[in-house]
């Protein structure tokens, strides 16, 4: 089984940091190159390519808050709590999606962010 494109494991990241007000020219200003190991996002499935993505830069980005001007817990809480949403899936492989760790409805999977 071959390994998704790194643009096809990137697209839905890159679309939930620009809805909440960043993008990779916003981290890269402030965090500089994020290193990732290949390793990291080398899934078959392309669900788990993009949550391992996605749980490494935004380990990257709250490590970096205090670096980013008008920096905020990314993604945005839609429930205005001021923690960030969590990351989880639903299995193996399954599609990721961001929660509120303290009120689970407010879910939006990885790529559908609705910013804020």
């Amino acid at each position: 089984m071959s390994l998704p494109e790194p643009a096809e494991v990137f697209a839905p990241v890159d679309r939930d940091l620009r809805a909440c007000g960043l993008s990779l020219d916003v981290v890269y200003a402030f965090l500089g190159t994020l290193e990732l190991d290949s390793e990291l996002v080398a899934e078959p499935q392309l669900g788990a390519a993009v949550e391992s993505l996605a749980f490494h830069i935004q380990a990257a980005v709250l490590e970096n808050l205090q670096g980013i001007r008008g920096g905020r817990p990314w993604p945005v809480c839609q429930g205005q709590h001021p923690h960030p949403m969590s990351l989880d899936s639903d299995g193996q492989g399954g599609w990721p999606y961001w929660y509120c760790p303290k009120n689970p409805s407010y879910r939006f999977t990885v790529g559908e962010h609705p910013g804020g």
